[in-house]
């Protein structure tokens, strides 16, 4: 029969077994140190982006059973072959990586995603599982991801409705340097008898003793601003006024024609211009854009109707209504420009 000694052995290791039991679930999930980031800030619908983690061990012993599960929120799409996809009443999706980590060491993963839709995006929830000394009970610990993303409106594809833009910010882009500018004074010519009288100068005429005309530089200070109407209507309308507003504002940076969007609703540039942080401005407001009205329409023409008569204008609105017929007649009266008009139902713009 086993000794006195023997029992006295099997009752230390029992106790030694229920101390490590204890710690292992106690200390060992908050050994384990979680980092994430996100490689961008502005996605667009369907573009990659890379989800970056990082698992460490800050223990001076080895954790032998690690796991770590991602279940990112429904509006995020996994882009991994080897993700889980859980289908229930939120429809999550769920990525999850197992390993064991030695004293000290560093796991790094990645994981690629694309948001489905437009919008603020949070990412999710994280869970943090450890096995126990013992392997009979888990400690799982969770919290919220602390990333969020902004996915901005998707270009509206090639259509019909859309090749009157080129037409339209070409002629803008000629008239950039066909029209001078009274502020830029590049000297002075004769008098020829076609020009305005109020080009004359009379300083120059007294010092030359004949009429004298200023000779302008031409101007590049010609612009366009964007306006987007913003009313009740289809939620597939709203979304495609903000595909326009992103796909005109794409292709102004791209001909590099300075511009300024405004609207009566969330959508406002306070300057024009363009440029990385001005496009990121914009796009930033559009992803967000809740599309809620907060004033009417005429009131955001009148306050166009004072700006120069060089500038060109783009009306952005669901439908065609007669208090937008109203405000592209104010505005062609001010404006050397036409006026273009793109509508959120497909098949109905016009210029």
């Amino acid at each position: 029969m086993p000794g006195p000694m023997f029992a006295f052995g099997l009752l230390g290791a029992l106790i030694l077994a229920a101390v490590l039991e204890y710690l292992s679930l106690k200390r060992w999930n908050n050994r384990i140190s979680l980092k994430c980031s996100l490689d961008m800030r502005l996605t667009e619908p369907g573009e990659l982006m890379t989800f970056t983690y990082r698992i460490c061990n800050t223990a001076s012993w080895p954790i032998p059973s690690v796991s770590v599960s991602f279940l990112f929120q429904n509006e995020i799409e996994i882009r991994e072959g080897d993700c889980v996809e859980e289908r229930d009443s939120q429809i999550r999706n769920c990525y999850s990586r197992d390993t064991s980590l030695m004293p000290h060491q560093v796991l790094r993963g990645t994981v690629r995603l694309s948001c489905r839709e437009r919008g603020a995006k949070p990412f999710g929830r994280v869970y943090l599982e450890t096995g126990d000394f013992l392997g009979l009970k888990p400690a799982v610990r969770s919290f919220d991801l602390p990333i969020s993303v902004i996915c901005t409106a998707a270009p509206v594809e090639e259509c019909i409705e859309m090749e009157p833009l080129g037409g339209f910010l070409g002629d803008i882009s000629v008239r950039r340097f066909i029209l001078e500018d009274p502020g830029l004074i590049l000297g002075y010519r004769e008098y020829t008898g076609a020009e305005p009288m109020k080009a004359i100068s009379w300083v120059q005429t007294a010092r030359t003793g004949r009429l004298t005309v200023k000779k302008h530089d031409y101007t590049v200070d010609t612009d366009v601003a964007v306006l987007l109407d913003i009313e009740a209507c289809q939620h597939d309308e709203a979304e495609r006024c903000l595909s326009l507003v992103r796909t005109v504002c794409d292709e102004l940076e791209r001909r590099e024609i300075p511009y300024t969007v405004l609207s009566n609703g969330d959508i406002q540039s306070s300057q024009k211009g363009v440029g990385r942080t001005h496009c990121f401005e914009i796009q930033r407001q559009i992803g967000v854009s809740s599309f809620a009205r907060r004033l009417d329409f005429s009131r955001l023409v009148k306050n166009c109707v004072g700006d120069s008569s060089k500038r060109g204008y783009i009306l952005i609105a669901p439908k065609m209504t007669e208090e937008l017929q109203a405000g592209v007649r104010k505005l062609q009266d001010v404006s050397d420009n036409p006026i273009m008009v793109l509508l959120g139902k497909e098949g109905d713009d016009e210029t």
